[in-house]
């Protein structure tokens, strides 16, 4: 068992080396394109005496980014794609990958995973290797970030909405912002204006033209009148940036020019089901949008239960499946998922080494049989392409170097 986890880029640089093997233990960490290229955007800082490199500082990250239990998702606007064209309508709170091929060998199906092109570039950046293509994505990345116009830009998309207004504002900020919500999607609802909020999300999100066209001859074809329901990922994205910018528009959310990017953290919000960042705009409309089944964790709540985890396992030696604390944040919200009790109850005898290896063994042959084929369904197996160095935390969880743990113990 355990739970995917989307941190932003504060929360994922604020955490020390202990602290993300216990990370590593707890939760499945899904990496955001964003988070990827917010990485590589510090290789193009300038340099500044008396601070690392930004070279190195790249490279410090990167090594962060440890390759057991971590999976890069596929770009928020794939995500739309899919959903547009009715291929998915649900994201399950899982990383969302696409499969290198697909095996149906009458008595196994599943799905085979290969190493994505980010994941390729990690593990360069890892050993400080660099490319021009790097260099110039990164540049590319940080002059986005600083583009003047940007917020003008948002604003002149979203004007369709700028007549949803507060006529006086009462309480805080957050009771005025859920106020407004509920006049937004009764606009977002409102029935003669579904096909005007599809053609928006199209051009806002700058959709390939060729797939408007399917887009829009499935919305005509199947008759479709709701938004929410021909495409509800794509309703979700939308709700967040009109969220936005009615915010602004009440001056209840800033300006600030990198609101814009953080947006994209809540795209993923899907495909995990816990989210953690510290920054209190991210926090705001977190709550507002509130993503179907995705608990919520402050970076500071996070790396104090990570810090007591790794407190319990040097104690008492012992690395547990669960969560060992249960006056925790995290223990909390694995309780909320999995009804710790019930499962403990219910828990299966542990089936020996040899039994495993033995289904291993079935799994790989099964993916290397080349029988491929499509098939309806879960898949019996997947299997993910994953390169780890020698000085990579063991994927046991022991916070030892693979190379000094069962990498030597042959298993």
């Amino acid at each position: 068992m355990s739970l995917a986890i989307i941190l932003d880029k504060s929360t994922f640089q604020s955490l020390g080396h202990h602290e993300l093997i216990q990370l590593h233990r707890y939760y499945i960490i899904n990496v955001t394109p964003l988070l990827v290229s917010e990485i590589l955007g510090d290789l193009s800082k300038e340099e500044v005496e008396g601070k690392r490199l930004p070279k190195d500082v790249v490279i410090g990250l990167a090594n962060k980014i440890f390759p057991a239990n971590t999976y890069v998702n596929t770009t928020y606007k794939r995500l739309l794609e899919t959903s547009l064209i009715g291929k998915q309508n649900d994201f399950d709170n899982r990383p969302f990958l696409e499969a290198a091929k697909s095996i149906n060998t009458g008595a196994k199906q599943g799905l085979v995973f290969e190493e994505t092109e980010e994941e390729k570039s990690i593990r360069r950046w890892k050993d400080g290797q660099f490319n021009s293509i790097d260099e110039i994505i990164s540049w590319f990345w940080r002059s986005q970030s600083k583009d003047e116009n940007v917020v003008e830009v948002f604003k002149s998309k979203m004007s369709q909405f700028s007549n949803i207004k507060l006529e006086k504002k009462l309480g805080d900020n957050q009771e005025n912002l859920k106020t407004l919500k509920e006049i937004l999607f009764n606009e977002l609802h409102k029935p003669e204006n579904q096909k005007q909020y599809l053609a928006l999300i199209i051009d806002y999100f700058d959709l390939d033209y060729g797939l408007a066209a399917q887009i829009f001859y499935r919305w005509e074809s199947e008759n479709h009148t709701s938004l929410a329901e021909f495409s509800p990922y794509a309703f979700f994205c939308l709700s967040i940036v009109a969220m936005y910018y009615v915010g602004i528009n009440n001056n209840l959310f800033s300006e600030r020019k990198t609101n814009l990017l953080d947006l994209e953290y809540l795209y993923y919000t899907p495909c995990c089901r816990v989210f953690s960042t510290n920054d209190k705009f991210l926090i705001s409309l977190f709550e507002l949008i509130n993503p179907k089944e995705v608990h919520f964790i402050t970076s500071n709540a996070l790396k104090s239960d990570l810090n007591k985890f790794h407190q319990y396992q040097i104690e008492s030696g012992e690395i547990v499946d669960t969560p060992p604390d249960k006056e925790t944040d995290t223990f909390k919200i694995w309780d909320k998922v999995f009804d710790l009790k019930l499962s403990d109850f219910l828990k299966a005898h542990p089936k020996s080494q040899e039994q495993l290896r033995t289904e291993f063994e079935e799994i790989l042959k099964a993916a290397e049989s080349g029988e491929q084929g499509n098939f309806e369904g879960e898949p019996d197996f997947v299997t993910k392409t994953t390169y780890m160095r020698p000085t990579d935390p063991c994927v046991c969880g022991s916070g030892k170097q693979l190379k000094d743990c069962c990498l030597l113990k042959g298993q």
